[in-house]
């Protein structure tokens, strides 16, 4: 089974109806309709988890069409979560020096009362 673009178009409106939902209910919010706007916002969530619905079916269509490709999608999920792991890491150390550095350079500016 050949998974084609015509699945994916029920999210691309989704997403669009998304967008108008949310213009609309910040319009209708604006003019002074919270309830309205509200229940806007709550259609919209609704459409939300139908999409998302949609997403888990596109993923078990996508897990039994192409099985072979299974090993190889958790390798490169692996590898992205792995170099994003050790990108944090990297500027949360790079971080703490700069404060340290920060610290240590405001102690020998510090004017106390000795110096006066």
């Amino acid at each position: 089974m050949d998974l084609t673009w015509g699945l994916y178009f029920p999210l691309i409106l989704a997403g669009v109806a998304y967008a108008i939902a949310a213009i609309a209910a910040g319009v209708m919010a604006g003019r002074g309709n919270e309830a309205g706007a509200e229940r806007v916002r709550d259609a919209g969530f609704m459409l939300l988890l139908a999409a998302g619905v949609w997403v888990v079916v596109l993923l078990l269509l996508a897990l039994f069409s192409e099985p072979d490709d299974l090993w190889d999608m958790v390798m490169i999920t692996l590898v992205i979560v792995g170099f994003f792991v050790l990108l944090l890491l990297a500027l949360f150390g790079i971080s703490l020096m700069v404060a340290r550095i920060g610290r240590t350079m405001a102690r020998r500016r510090r004017i106390t009362t000795d110096e006066l």
